[in-house]
């Protein structure tokens, strides 16, 4: 008995430190699940305020979106239909979010056609970070036309699927200011037409003037051979009716070959013609400055129309010829293959007035310095490319300091004396070769050797830049 009773106080004793031994495991898992879930607890809380924050700059992002005048569009990649779009937008258009919903752009942009919008968003997604901006007509629901400029980019965040996002502004303000800025620079470019059309009256006179005394002289010529002609024809026709009476008087012969070398009949009858050749020369001279001197000071087309850069050199030239004869020979090099560019005809014969007599007073302010130096050449030059033409003026004036020459271009800037220029020339010439052709202009100097202005024209007079 005593034996059995110390076999179950054993096995009581084994029973006893399994269950604590349960307990103590029970009592780790309890804490451990309780640590697990105080952890879970504290993670869905952080996941709640970092949704909440999220949630929360969202909406402050969204009310940012709301503030910008304007549109912000965010497109379905697959649809093409608008997912989201800011006040901004719904301003612009005129329609609700829930309209938009289901439209796309060519439902706002009738000038786009759905095949148009494809490729560009075709190739947007070829080229993700390569944005596509371009000008259009936006229709609003009252009917009424926007024009607009559109920022397209297709953003593609990473394991998200890809959208569109359009930023579109209305330009109409632009426009208008653009107008009226191309009013502006208009009147400014025909102010500055006619200050140099004055500036050359005189010389035009002078070269006027010099035709005309010739031509004057030459008419004096003719009045007086005219009468002495007269004389001997008269003489001629009275012998002839004695001949024909059959009374020949020799002394009438003798007195009409006595005439004739008294007015030196064979001396007019050389002169006459080249005088007559000398006026006729005259009168094209005259002409041909005239005509030279309306085409330069016409006010000109608002829209551009086809020229030949040959064709306006040699006009200018003429008109300010009396600017630099005195002081420069001009040298031409002209292509003979030289196309017809569409252009503003009148403002690009105002940008080579402005380079040559430029280029004619920088040799002359060599001259007064050094009297006895040789006379100045302006060297002009035209060379034809592919889709552009080429025009080259060189002189060997002053040059231009290399410390101003970044400030040949800018407007008001000016080396002359006060009252000898307005510093509007050059700005003028930048601001119509490059706002308004697409063009480029260049100059090259080297003080003391002269300098060179290279100016470079689309063909297309920049139409497909615009």
């Amino acid at each position: 008995m005593i034996g059995m009773d110390q076999d179950k106080i054993t096995h009581l004793v084994e029973e006893n430190d399994l269950l604590r031994n349960e307990l103590r495991v029970a009592h780790e898992a309890a804490e451990l699940t309780a640590e697990l879930v105080v952890k879970q607890f504290e993670q869905t809380e952080r996941e709640k305020q970092r949704f909440q924050t999220v949630a929360a700059n969202l909406e402050g992002f969204r009310r940012t979106l709301d503030q910008i005048s304007d549109g912000v569009f965010m497109l379905d990649s697959r649809s093409n239909r608008f997912i989201y779009v800011n006040q901004g937008g719904l301003m612009l258009t005129g329609y609700s979010e829930k309209e938009l919903s289901s439209m796309t752009f060519t439902d706002l942009i009738p000038s786009l056609s759905t095949d148009e919008m494809e490729k560009t968003f075709k190739k947007l997604r070829v080229e993700p970070h390569e944005p596509i901006t371009l000008t259009s007509t936006k229709t609003r629901k009252n009917g009424v036309m926007v024009p607009v400029e559109i920022f397209l980019q297709y953003i593609s965040p990473e394991g998200r699927p890809g959208r569109f996002f359009s930023l579109v502004r209305n330009i109409s303000e632009r426009l208008l200011e653009e107008k009226e800025k191309e009013k502006m620079q208009a009147k400014l470019l025909h102010t500055q037409k006619l200050e140099s059309v004055g500036a050359l009256a005189a010389g035009i006179a002078h070269e006027i003037n010099t035709p005309i005394q010739y031509i004057g002289t030459n008419l004096q010529f003719f009045e007086e051979s005219c009468e002495d002609i007269d004389e001997v024809l008269t003489s001629m026709m009275e012998l002839l009716e004695e001949m024909k009476d059959g009374k020949v008087n020799k002394e009438r012969v003798e007195a009409l070959e006595s005439l004739m070398e008294e007015i030196e009949l064979d001396f007019l009858r050389e002169e006459i013609p080249s005088a007559v050749k000398q006026a006729r020369e005259g009168v094209n001279k005259v002409s041909s400055l005239v005509n030279a001197m309306k085409a330069f000071s016409h006010p000109g087309s608002r829209d551009k129309e086809i020229g030949n850069i040959n064709e306006i050199i040699e006009t200018t030239l003429q008109v300010s010829r009396n600017e630099w004869k005195y002081v420069a020979d001009v040298e031409l090099d002209l292509a003979a293959d030289m196309p017809n560019i569409n252009c503003h005809v009148n403002e690009i014969g105002q940008v080579l007035l402005n380079i040559i007599v430029n280029g004619a007073h920088a040799i002359n302010d060599r001259l007064t310095e050094d009297p006895q130096g040789a006379k100045g050449v302006i060297h002009i030059g035209t060379e034809a490319w592919q889709d552009s033409v080429e025009i080259k003026i060189a002189d060997n004036g002053k040059g231009i300091p290399q410390e101003i020459i970044d400030k040949i271009f800018d407007p008001f800037f000016t080396t002359k004396d006060v009252g000898k220029g307005t510093g509007q020339g050059l700005a003028i010439a930048r601001d119509v070769i490059i706002s308004k052709h697409k063009g480029t202009i260049e100059v090259n100097s080297e003080p003391g050797r002269g300098a060179e202005f290279v100016i470079t024209l689309p063909k297309d007079g920049g139409e497909e830049h615009e």
